[in-house]
């Protein structure tokens, strides 16, 4: 019964992209649950179209009607998390940034888009019981599901079947296209010496048992871990794979790794696939502070792109120019400070290399400032930092007044950056 169902709902995606008119809502799933096939026809119709507002977030896969330069006004694009894609669109004045912390995310994507007039998104191939289940992701396509006038799955011939928050009955679609496809699948970036060093401080940080949101290879020596994070890695399946992560000493979901959504190599897409270990729960769920604070000796790990002596996190933009989005940082950070034992980390390389605006010539810059640039986005404040951490140690921010904090930081600092931190900060802050 449920494959004539099937049957009735199969279209294309020229067929279903030939529905959107000017001034329509879409919403594009991001990350693994990307519909390529749909946002290439709906590329395909850019001279048609205008003033589409297309909702997206994370997109995997270079798409034509973020990038394309001749797509002109046909679409505007609004997300709550930017990767490369999302800036090149941004560049082009074509996206727009959605503040928000991912565990409120569809409250407040639905808040500003009430209704759409339609959602697509990847699932995997139905199953005997007439249930897709969507491709790798759990974020919020369910729970802005019935803000949707029409409902387009792409199945994706070769997307893993998953458990948890992501079940998807075929009555529960208008249409579907078929696709012939994998998942885009990321090439992890293999570390070089201050990664494995940073790596090794942090580890140090983490106790056996303990619940972690984020990974390192570094890890590996530990026992009895448990992961509870918003994004499934080919580093938490290694982790997994050679026994330090285990889940069985978890106050919370033991026995299971708790993600929101998956992203990494084609080995980690087979991994997840039909793995009922494996638990994909909305980011309402996995970032919400209460359920973080329930998993005792909860360790967040997040990196930050900027640190200022006070401890503010610059994280998800250079100046002004927005880079990424807030992402769970603030949860997890919040969350796992109010967790029996828990602890928050902020990772950063000590320096990074730029180019000098008058000489062309590139130079080493430090990570850790006397204050943020002008129009930097502070992701977490400076009352909400735990740890510090870079490759040339930790220091515990807690407690600390402002020059204390501030001595700290700079002993972290890259050696060539600590005389003109101190020199800095005593003629800024007077102290």
């Amino acid at each position: 019964m449920f494959e004539a169902e099937y049957a009735r709902r199969r279209t294309t995606a020229e067929a279903e992209a030939g529905r959107i008119c000017s001034g329509d809502t879409v919403y594009l799933a991001g990350g693994p649950l990307l519909p390529v096939d749909f946002a290439a026809a709906l590329h395909r119709r850019a001279a048609e179209l205008h003033g589409v507002r297309v909702l997206n977030y994370l997109p995997l896969e270079s798409l034509a009607l973020l990038t394309d330069p001749a797509c002109g006004d046909a679409f505007q694009i609004e997300s709550i998390f930017y990767n490369t894609y999302q800036q090149e669109a941004q560049r082009l004045g074509r996206c727009a940034f959605l503040p928000n912390h991912l565990r409120n995310a569809a409250r407040d994507w639905t808040h500003g888009a009430p209704e759409y007039d339609c959602l697509v998104l990847t699932v995997s191939p139905m199953d005997k019981h007439g249930c897709f289940s969507l491709a790798g992701s759990a974020c919020i396509e369910l729970e802005v599901l019935p803000r949707a006038r029409r409902v387009v799955v792409e199945v994706a011939s070769c997307a893993p079947r998953i458990f948890g928050d992501v079940t998807l009955h075929v009555s529960q679609v208008d249409a579907i296209v078929e696709s012939d496809r994998y998942p885009a699948a990321l090439s992890p970036q293999p570390p070089d010496e201050v990664d494995r060093q940073l790596g090794r401080v942090v580890a140090e940080l983490v106790e056996d048992g303990g619940t972690i949101n984020a990974l390192a290879a570094e890890l590996k020596d530990k026992r009895g871990l448990g992961i509870h994070t918003e994004a499934m890695s080919d580093a938490a399946m290694e982790l997994l794979r050679c026994g330090a992560a285990d889940n069985s000493r978890k106050s919370l979901h033991r026995g299971k790794t708790v993600t929101c959504f998956t992203m990494g190599s084609h080995a980690l897409y087979d991994f997840v696939d039909d793995n009922p270990t494996i638990l994909h729960k909305a980011l309402s769920y996995t970032n919400d502070l209460s359920v973080l604070a329930a998993n005792r000796g909860m360790t967040s790990i997040n990196a930050a792109l900027q640190v200022d002596l006070t401890g503010q996190c610059a994280s998800e933009s250079v100046g002004p120019r927005q880079i990424s989005g807030s992402g769970g940082q603030v949860d997890t950070a919040v969350g796992a400070q109010m967790a029996p034992g828990g602890k928050s980390v902020i990772t950063l390389r000590s320096t990074y290399s730029a180019k000098d605006p008058d000489t062309g010539e590139r130079r080493l810059q430090s990570r850790i400032l006397p204050v943020l640039p002008e129009g930097a986005v502070v992701t977490l404040t400076r009352s909400n930092t735990h740890f510090v951490a870079t490759e040339y140690g930790a220091v515990c921010l807690r407690g600390l007044t402002v020059p204390q904090r501030a001595k700290a930081l700079i002993s972290i600092a890259h050696p060539d950056f600590r005389d003109w931190l101190e020199e800095e900060f005593h003629r800024i802050y007077r102290l």
